[in-house]
């Protein structure tokens, strides 16, 4: 009998210790999950090896830091050397999401299968929804934190 109210005690004890932060909203949950499928299409052109599939998931328009045409190319340069690989997405932070657009603080990194060709790093990606679908309007290197 005595178990009972000590068990009680210690878990209302440790509710304070909880905190979940800010309220997400539905909405910002079904955005996140909408960007987050725009990553794992990402994974899947690298699992595949799939040039023309990675360099899709790219803005037409795209500029900086490279255009569409030169994606494929690096793509296919890749992909020729080192074959499938895979993307693997280590720290996620929204920095803007909304209907249309979204700010990325993303830091990933790619594993060979032949070990050499591997890559990794920060960078803050700003993405667009063309549709149903979103794509990468362009993307910069950051120092990591």
């Amino acid at each position: 009998m005595r178990a009972l109210p000590l068990a009680t005690a210690l878990l209302l004890s440790a509710c304070g210790w909880v905190s979940f932060g800010r309220i997400v909203s539905d909405d910002e949950l079904r955005l996140r999950s909408e960007v987050r499928s725009y990553y794992d299409e990402v994974a899947r052109a690298f699992a595949t090896g799939n040039a023309e599939a990675l360099s899709r998931l790219y803005d037409p328009a795209i500029a900086r830091p490279m255009t569409r045409e030169q994606i494929l190319a690096w793509g296919q340069d890749f992909f020729g050397k080192h074959g499938p690989a895979s993307f693997k997405i280590d720290h996620v932070e929204y920095e803007r999401l909304g209907y249309e657009n979204a700010v990325v603080l993303l830091r990933y990194h790619v594993e060979t299968a032949d070990g050499q060709g591997g890559f990794g790093g920060t960078e803050r990606d700003q993405l667009v929804k063309h549709g149903r679908r979103w794509i990468m309007a362009s993307w910069e290197k950051v120092p990591n934190p």
